[in-house]
């Protein structure tokens, strides 16, 4: 007795309309940053809903570029369009100066960092928002694990094909990525033994974690229809994946990375990614068969994301379908080395060289725990994610 399956043929439902997904080529490789910044109460320390005082306060100073989150603990800083690093770092210094100014004469600090060391996420306040109550009301309880903070990077790509086919390329080192930016050890009061339990608790996210494999640009675009039609996105920003082709701006979204605790860590993980992307478009253009990639490097990648989130740089990473494995923390300083001609030629390679020759440096997650362990005081941990940013605020405005 035979039993047959009915495949069926999905039609449109009509649900709404997806935005245009026809994606906008970036001739250059250029480059913007969103920084999530924590919002602290002076006195305790803790995470503060002080969002909506300070957006205010940015709107009279006529400051641009400083927008909500999810929560009203959450402050984000965007920058524009900057055609290298260089141009970047001289776009938000300055606005984060002013708005480090701003936050401080209203009582408040800022903390860099992937999550609070103590925070108890229930007590967060959701910014009033439209679409970010309706995430509340789809996630429920789920939406308070959701107070963590991270480092997105947007890149310009040449065309949607070549967006999906870096995406292919790149998916083998968004672990790299994250274990050199990993600075969430703790959660709620507790040392949760992760590198990034940022990463960890994103995964819970709908449409979170690493990517799915596409052939092209039009799978990804039918990926979209389909999961729009069912109801499951409004739209690609819904999508919430480590790395994500944005259409409207022309980029690939690195969404990967903890908030690092420095600013250098920052300028220096935009750079290589950047070159990353710049590295993969030129192989493609060369080989343009490669776009298609290799199922095989998600799979590898989702477990070796694993343990970048459990060990960081002290993982012992997986680096062939055979099963050879190598430290992440020698393949980091490879990967580095690799990229450091193409940084000179794009201009980033005094930002990338901040990675030379110290693979050995603690990671932020490495820090806040040997802090901790030394002292048993949340607050050196605190005076230590709100000041030493500062410190390098201050130390630019003398240079």
């Amino acid at each position: 007795m035979s039993t047959s399956i009915s495949i069926p043929n999905y039609p449109s439902s009509g649900h709404g309309s997806l935005e245009d997904l026809s994606f906008q080529p970036c001739r250059e490789n250029t480059v913007g940053i969103e920084l999530e910044l924590q919002i602290l109460d002076r006195d305790s320390g803790d995470l503060v809903p002080g969002a909506v005082r300070l957006l205010t306060a940015c709107k009279e100073e006529g400051l641009a570029g400083v927008s909500a989150e999810f929560m009203q603990s959450q402050l984000e800083i965007k920058t524009g369009v900057c055609q290298n690093v260089a141009e970047l770092r001289q776009t938000f210094i300055p606005l984060l100066r002013r708005v480090h100014i701003l936050a401080s004469s209203l009582g408040y600090d800022l903390a860099l960092g992937g999550t609070h060391p103590f925070n108890r996420s229930a007590n967060g306040a959701i910014f009033p928002a439209e679409r970010y109550q309706r995430i509340h009301d789809k996630m429920a309880w789920l939406t308070y694990q959701g107070l963590v903070f991270g480092l997105h990077v947007h890149v310009g790509v040449a065309g949607g094909d070549m967006a999906i086919g870096i995406m292919n390329t790149l998916v083998q080192y968004l672990p790299h990525l994250l274990a050199l930016s990993a600075s969430s050890p703790f959660w709620g009061g507790v040392d949760t033994g992760l590198a990034s339990v940022r990463s960890a608790l994103f995964r819970m996210v709908p449409h979170g974690g690493m990517p799915h494999y596409f052939a092209g640009w039009k799978d990804f675009c039918r990926y979209c229809r389909v999961m729009h039609d069912c109801h499951a996105i409004e739209a690609t920003k819904d999508i919430h994946w480590d790395i994500r082709p944005r259409p409207q701006t022309g980029t690939l979204e690195f969404r990967i990375c903890d908030m690092p605790l420095t600013l250098e860590r920052v300028l220096a993980l935009t750079a290589l990614i950047r070159t990353l992307t710049a590295a993969s478009q030129r192989l493609l253009e060369e080989r343009p068969r490669a776009r298609r990639g290799d199922r095989r490097r998600f799979w590898i990648a989702v477990e070796n994301k694993w343990l970048a989130t459990r060990y960081g740089l002290d993982a012992v990473c997986i680096r062939t379908p055979g099963g050879q494995r190598r430290p992440l923390r020698e393949d980091v300083v490879r990967l580095v080395e690799q990229m450091l001609p193409i940084a000179r030629d794009m201009g980033d390679a005094d930002f990338l060289a901040s990675l030379v020759g110290r693979e050995r440096d603690e990671t932020g997650s490495e820090r806040l725990r040997r802090l901790y362990r030394a002292s048993g005081d949340w607050q050196i941990l605190i005076d230590d994610m709100k000041d030493r940013w500062v410190r390098e605020l201050e130390d630019g405005e003398k240079s």
